[in-house]
């Protein structure tokens, strides 16, 4: 999934933490001014750190050295985690969902089942998203599905979830739900009942539980943080069962969210990502990065550019 990933490196400086910290829910901000590292005692400049409150004070990082927060331990509560999910992920040739043409994706169930397709878009892939996810112009050629059978296949078990009830999980599902919207629509295929999805997504849950924890929002970086195995990123298979992971893992560590019906945590979910995309904008705004950030979820109608 090429946008979602491509975003956060637009907003956010690049992390890779070395120490750890086991006090859950410590705020992380960029620093707004310049500081003393507090791990390696070097001068931090202002807007290119992290500023942790540990305890009273805060203290200056930069974003290698800075101690990464715990998650908070599970619970012992029910919820919709304890009930079945299905996973979905998408690999693409963009970043434009309205543009883009899905090259795999896949469906993981609950029992273990799994669904995966290969897909042929019938246009050439660039060699930046080839570089991301690893899938060739050879490879769909030889061994993808012509895009037409295999969305009329994937758009068929996805509605499937959809009237069911079964809550469908995705990272960033704003992305996977728009390009699969745009490419039924570009393949005369039926279009899917999206008003009656319930969708659950992680990175959404995430920043409604974690409102300050500003950096590390990649898809890898959370699945460290919850302590969820992803196995080969940027594969849709994995991915897909990641977020279904992630997910659960955050509604077990809160149990506001837990309990929850899937219906309703979908409805606040179209709240929470509309405030959090604003904040987003703002940031965006003040940088003077010239980005518009779309307020609507988990389907787009405009095109971001």
């Amino acid at each position: 999934m090429i946008f979602r990933r491509a975003v956060r490196r637009l907003c956010l400086p690049p992390h890779a933490p070395v120490h750890r910290t086991t006090e859950p829910g410590v705020p992380i901000v960029i620093n707004k001014y310049p500081g003393t590292c507090g791990t390696c005692r070097g001068r931090v400049e202002a807007g290119a750190g992290q500023a942790l409150k540990l305890g009273a004070g805060w203290t200056t990082y930069h974003d290698d050295c800075a101690p990464v927060e715990a998650a908070p331990p599970p619970g012992t509560h029910r919820g919709w985690h304890h009930l079945p999910v299905v996973g979905f992920d998408i690999e693409t040739t963009g970043n434009e969902p309205l543009d883009a043409r899905i090259v795999s994706a896949a469906l993981v169930y609950s029992d273990g089942t799994t669904r995966r397709w290969l897909v042929n878009p019938g246009v050439p892939i660039p060699p930046r998203t080839t570089e991301i996810h690893g899938i060739t112009d050879e490879l769909v050629r030889s061994a993808g599905t012509p895009a037409g059978t295999a969305l009329a296949e994937l758009g068929t078990a996805v509605g499937k979830v959809i009237a069911d009830g079964t809550p469908l999980v995705a990272f960033c599902a704003h992305f996977d739900v728009t390009t699969l919207h745009a490419e039924l629509a570009r393949h005369a295929l039926p279009s899917l009942d999206w008003d009656r999805a319930v969708i659950i997504d992680p990175s959404i849950l995430h920043q409604e539980v974690e409102p300050y924890r500003f950096v590390g929002r990649q898809l890898g970086e959370l699945c460290r943080y919850y302590e969820v195995t992803l196995g080969s990123a940027h594969d849709a298979t994995s991915d897909a069962r990641a977020a279904v992971e992630m997910a659960v893992s955050i509604a077990a560590r809160h149990e506001r969210i837990a309990r929850m019906l899937p219906d309703d945590l979908h409805r606040a979910q179209v709240t929470w990502y509309a405030a959090q995309k604003r904040k987003l904008q703002e940031y965006f705004d003040r940088r003077g990065i010239a980005e518009t950030v779309s307020l609507e979820w988990p389907l787009e109608t405009r095109r971001r550019r």
